[in-house]
């Protein structure tokens, strides 16, 4: 095996694994969705209607919760689903041709998937920064702030997949005159 090839089959196997953590986590988000769910439609499971955190009704303080946990669902799911598009890359890469217009489609679903982690943890983020009581600021910090080298990836994973795009048209132009 070219020495340059070596990397793919690490690379495939921590992309499948990391798609495998991240469905892991997006599950069991779910699971605790569900049972803040039920906590909170079923007072009598051991938290008493009248309970209180940090001086908030425990109503309140599963919403905010279950507000906290959804944003992670939703992006566990999103990189779950950027994990598998960078593994049908290295797959093409072993198998065959990664200069291709299905790769250059994948890139870009990479980008809006990673820019989608963003915009939700952003959203998430001020939405429960700026409605959470400020009793519960105190001990919980969900402060989330876009990182600029990970926008910095996200353009570069654009401009990337704008490149295999042209060259996978490159390509089929140039064998369509030999």
């Amino acid at each position: 095996m070219p020495r340059s090839l070596r990397l793919l089959p690490v690379t495939r196997w921590l992309l499948k694994a990391g798609t495998w953590a991240t469905i892991g986590l997006a599950v069991l988000m779910a699971v605790a969705l569900g049972a803040v769910g039920v906590v909170a439609m079923n007072p009598g499971l051991g938290i008493p209607p009248d309970e209180v955190l940090y001086d908030i009704p425990r109503l309140e303080a599963l919403g905010w919760g279950a507000i906290a946990i959804a944003g992670a669902l939703v992006n566990f799911v999103l990189v779950a689903m950027a994990f598998r598009a960078a593994a049908a890359i290295v797959e093409s890469a072993v198998t065959g041709d990664p200069f291709v217009q299905e790769n250059a489609a994948r890139l870009s679903r990479i980008g809006w998937l990673l820019l989608a982690v963003n915009g939700v943890g952003l959203v998430v983020g001020m939405l429960l920064g700026a409605l959470m009581p400020d009793a519960l600021h105190e001990h919980i910090d969900f402060n989330f702030q876009v990182s600029p080298a990970g926008l910095l990836a996200v353009l570069l994973i654009f401009v990337l997949a704008q490149i295999f795009r042209v060259g996978s048209e490159m390509r089929a132009e140039l064998e369509g005159t030999v």
